[in-house]
C-alpha cells in the first residue's frame, strides 16, 4: 500500500540473535497514537512486560521519527528514543533533533525496535535497504565526538547516534548525542545502549517522504517561512541562537542556583554571560527545515582553553551550569559543555548531583572523607576531576554514576534524603521558588517520566506574562473557551493545574508529529496549521478538536504505561524543600509562589492544583490517575486492566 507522511516500515532488530525483520506499518494503529511518541509508546506498552529491570537485555529502546519528520515542515526533525528509564524506573520518550530522524525516514523507516543483547560491541547500519549490526570493537572506548566523526568518515552525509564512556560503563546518568550537536534520551538511554553493546546507530536514506496533497503542504509551509523571515528577533537569533534568552532561563528560570540559594545572576553574566559569550567564533548550524538555524559551533579564542571547540545546541546550557558550579570564564563554560558530551554525560543531573555534595560540604554536613577525598571546590579542575571518576565509575564517582539512589544509599544515614530535589527520583530542572509555580515548574510533578526540561510543553517560559497574552497563548495550543474560563477563573489569575493538561497535550502533538519544540520554533505553530499538515501530509483529515483528542489519547497512554509500573498520585508529591526559603545574594528570604508572585504557596495550595489538574484530565483524584471511563472514552479500553484494583 501506498504510505504518506509515513515510511511504511518498522525495522525489528534482535541484538541475541543477530535477526533484523522488516514489519510494515498498521496506518491504522499509528493514526490512532500520531505516529512518534504515541505509536512508540503504544509499541512498547505491547513489549514490554512491567517491572522489567531497564538495564536487562529485556527492556527494548525504540527509536524513530513522525510522520513530518523529512518532509520538509518546519522545524520537523524530532527523533525519539523510548524505553523504561533507569534514573527513574519511569518509562517515556526523550527527544533530539539534527539529520538522523529525516535520514532514517528517507532510508524508508519509521522506527527501530531493539531488543536483546550483543555479545560484543556493535553498531547498527541503515543505509536505504542494506541494514547491518556491524562490529564496533574498534569503537569501543571511543568518545561521542570520535565515533561520530568516525563513522562520518567511513559513511559520508549520514545521520549517527552514539554513546560515550559513560553509557559503555552504564552509568545512569549517560545520554546519546546526535551528529555531535543534539542530546537524546535524558534518564539513561545512553546506559541502556551501552546495557546492549550497542556503541551506535547510523542511518543514510537517499528516498524520500510521498505527502499525499503536495499543493495544500507547500501553501501551508512557505506561509510558516515567510512569518519567520518578518519575525524581528531572526536576525539576533541566527547570530547568537537561543542564547538572547540567556537573561529569562538564567535567572528567572532560577537556574544559576545551588540547593540552599540563588546565585549573583550578575557577576555569572559577567564571567560568562552574555558579552563573554560574544568573544567566542561562533558557527551557526541547523537542522534540516529549520527555521532559525540556532545551533552552533563555538571556540574560545584566548585563555587557557584557547583553540578548544564545541558543537552544541546552545551555549546557554554552559552557563545555565557553569554559574552553578562556578566557573568563572567562557573557556572554561566550554569545556564543561564539551567533556560532558564527549563523555555522553546528562549536564542537568551531573550538575544537580555534584551541587547537592558540594553545598552539603560547604554547609559542614559532609567532609571529603564520605566522598573519597575527592575535591569539593567549584572550579574547573574539580569540575572535570568529577566528570573523569563518574564516566569511568572510578572512586566516589561510581556512586554519582548511579544518580540520586546512590548517592541516598551511600549518604543516607547522614539525613540527606529530606533535602534532596528529587521528584520521582530525578532533580527537578525548573526552580519554583525563583521563578513562581508556572506550567513548566509544575508539569515536573506531573510528567510521567520525571521532571525535565520540556515538561510542561510550552510554558510560561517568560515571567509576568499578561493574562490576556496566556489566554492566547491557551487558544495557540487548541484550548476550549470553557476550558480557558476554567483556568482563568482563579485569585490567582491563572490555575496552573487546569492549564498544565493543554501544555502536556501540546507537546505531545510536537513530539508525536517530529516537531522541534524549541520556542523558536514553537512560537510559530497554532493547532490549526498542526492538524493542517497532518491531514496534507498524510491524507488523513484530523481537524484542530480532533487533534486535540488524539493528544489526550497519547498523553493517557504515557501515564497508563506508568500506572502499569506503580506509579499513581504519591509520586507526584513535590519535594518538602520547595516549601523551605531559599536565599537572594542579598540575603532576602525567597519562598515558593504563584506564577504572578501574589502568594506564598503551601503544600495544601500545591495539592490543590494537583486535584484540579487531575479533575481537568478526568481522572482519579485521589490516585491522580486515570479511570475507566476515561480510557474508554479515548478508545483504550485494553488498558483498563492494568487499573489499581
Amino acid at each position: 500500500m501506498a504510505y504518506y507522511g509515513y515510511a511504511g516500515t518498522i525495522l525489528c532488530v534482535d541484538l541475541t540473535s543477530r535477526e533484523i525483520e522488516r514489519e510494515p506499518l498498521d496506518i491504522q494503529v499509528a493514526t490512532k497514537f500520531l505516529g512518534g511518541m504515541g505509536l512508540q509508546l503504544k509499541q512498547l506498552y505491547e513489549l514490554l512486560n512491567p517491572n522489567t529491570d531497564p538495564l536487562s537485555p529485556e527492556n527494548p529502546i525504540i527509536i524513530g521519527a513522525g510522520p513530518l519528520v523529512g518532509t520538509g515542515a518546519p522545524g520537523a526533525v524530532r527523533i525519539l528514543g523510548t524505553a523504561k528509564h533507569p534514573q527513574t524506573g519511569a518509562i517515556g520518550s526523550g527527544g533530539g533533533a539534527m539529520r538522523f530522524g529525516a535520514m532514517l525516514k528517507w532510508a524508508g523507516y519509521d522506527h527501530i525496535i531493539i531488543t536483546g543483547k550483543a555479545s560484543s560491541p556493535v553498531y547498527l547500519k541503515i543505509i536505504d535497504n542494506d541494514v547491518e549490526i556491524c562490529d564496533a570493537t574498534h569503537l569501543w572506548g571511543k568518545d561521542i565526538v570520535d565515533t561520530t566523526e568516525g563513522l562520518w568518515g567511513e559513511y559520508g552525509d549520514c545521520g549517527v547516534i552514539a554513546i560515550g564512556q559513560a553509557g559503555e560503563n552504564q552509568v545512569i546518568i549517560a545520554q546519546a548525542v546526535v551528529d555531535n550537536a543534539a542530546s537524546l534520551g535524558r534518564g539513561g538511554l545512553g546506559a541502556m545502549m551501552g546495557s546492549k553493546n550497542l556503541k551506535a546507530l547510523v542511518a543514510k536514506g537517499t528516498g524520500g517522504v510521498k505527502i499525499a496533497d503536495p499543493e495544500r503542504f507547500k501553501r501551508v509551509c512557505e506561509s510558516m517561512f515567510e512569518r519567520a523571515r518578518r519575525f524581528p528577533g531572526q536576525p539576533e537569533t541566527v547570530k547568537y541562537g537561543i542564547m538572547p534568552n540567556w537573561p529569562n532561563y538564567g535567572r528567572q528560570m532560577g537556574y544559576t542556583k545551588n540547593r540552599t540559594k540563588l546565585l549573583d545572576f550578575d557577576d555569572i553574566n559577567k564571567k560568562i554571560g552574555s558579552e563573554p559569550y560574544k568573544k567566542l567564533r561562533r558557527k551557526a548550524i541547523g537542522c534540516p527545515s529549520c527555521f532559525i538555524v540556532d545551533k552552533e559551533i563555538v571556540e574560545v579564542q584566548e585563555g587557557r582553553f584557547k583553540g578548544l571547540k564545541w558543537s552544541t545546541p546552545s551555549y546557554i546550557n554552559a552557563a545555565i551550569f557553569g554559574g552553578t558550579l562556578g566557573l568563572t570564564g567562557v573557556g572554561e563554560a566550554v569545556k564543561f559543555g564539551e567533556v560532558t558530551d564527549r563523555y555522553g554525560i546528562d549536564q542537568i543531573s551531573f550538575t544537580g548531583l555534584l551541587d547537592f555534595i558540594t553545598t552539603l560540604y560547604e554547609e559542614r554536613a559532609i567532609t571529603k572523607n564520605d566522598v573519597g577525598g575527592l575535591p569539593l571546590s567549584r572550579d574547573i579542575d574539580t569540575v572535570i576531576t568529577w566528570l573523569d571518576k563518574t564516566a569511568f565509575r572510578e572512586g566516589f564517582g561510581n556512586v554519582l554514576a548511579d544518580g540520586w539512589p546512590g548517592l541516598i544509599k551511600v549518604l543516607g544515614e547522614k539525613g540527606i534524603e529530606r533535602k534532596t530535589p528529587i521528584i520521582k527520583g530525578r532533580e527537578g530542572v525548573w526552580e519554583p521558588r525563583a521563578a513562581g509555580l508556572g506550567t513548566n515548574e509544575f508539569a515536573q510533578l506531573t510528567y510521567p517520566r520525571g521532571p525535565n526540561a520540556e515538561s510542561g510543553g510550552t510554558g510560561l517560559y517568560v515571567l509576568n506574562q499578561p493574562v490576556e497574552q496566556v489566554k492566547r497563548h491557551g487558544e495557540r495550543m487548541g484550548m476550549s473557551k470553557d476550558w480557558i474560563d476554567r483556568t482563568f477563573a482563579s485569585p490567582l489569575k491563572i490555575n496552573i493545574g487546569r492549564l498544565t493538561p493543554s501544555s502536556e497535550n501540546w507537546l505531545a502533538i510536537f513530539n508525536s508529529l517530529g516537531l522541534c519544540n524549541r520556542h523558536v520554533n514553537n512560537r510559530f505553530y497554532h493547532i490549526n496549521i498542526c492538524s493542517e499538515l497532518f491531514s496534507a501530509a498524510t491524507g488523513v483529515e484530523i481537524n484542530p478538536q480532533e487533534l486535540m483528542e488524539y493528544a489526550d489519547r497519547v498523553w493517557n497512554l504515557f501515564k497508563m504505561i506508568n500506572v502499569r509500573e506503580g506509579f499513581s498520585r504519591k509520586d507526584d508529591e513535590p519535594p518538602d524543600m520547595w516549601f523551605e526559603p531559599m536565599r537572594a545574594p542579598d540575603g532576602e528570604e525567597i519562598f515558593l509562589m504563584d506564577y504572578y508572585k501574589t502568594k506564598v504557596l503551601s503544600r495544601e495550595d500545591v495539592d490543590q492544583w494537583l486535584d484540579d489538574y487531575y479533575d481537568e484530565r478526568g481522572w482519579d483524584i485521589e490516585k491522580g490517575i486515570p479511570t475507566k471511563e476515561k480510557l474508554t472514552k479515548l478508545g483504550l479500553e485494553d488498558l483498563v486492566k492494568d487499573l489499581p484494583k
